[in-house]
C-alpha cells in the first residue's frame, strides 16, 4: 500500500470514527483503536460494549 493509500485509509478511519462516537457515545477511542491486523480483536472488544454481532458491526461500519 502506497503513503497516499494509508494517509487516505487513516483518514477515512478517523471520520468512520467520529460518526461512531456520535451514534453510540459510550465508545472511547481506545475502544475504536484501529489496525488493520487487530481488526478482530477490535470487533471482539465492541461486541459486548454494542450488544451486538461482528457481522453487525462491519455493517454500521460500511455504511457510515
Amino acid at each position: 500500500m502506497t503513503t497516499t493509500n494509508v494517509k487516505s485509509v487513516q483518514a477515512r478511519w478517523q471520520a468512520q470514527k467520529a460518526k461512531l462516537k456520535l451514534s453510540f457515545p459510550k465508545l472511547t477511542d481506545d475502544d475504536l483503536n484501529f489496525d488493520e491486523t487487530h481488526k478482530v480483536e477490535m470487533l471482539k472488544h465492541l461486541e459486548p460494549k454494542l450488544a451486538m454481532t461482528a457481522a453487525e458491526l462491519i455493517v454500521i461500519m460500511e455504511t457510515l
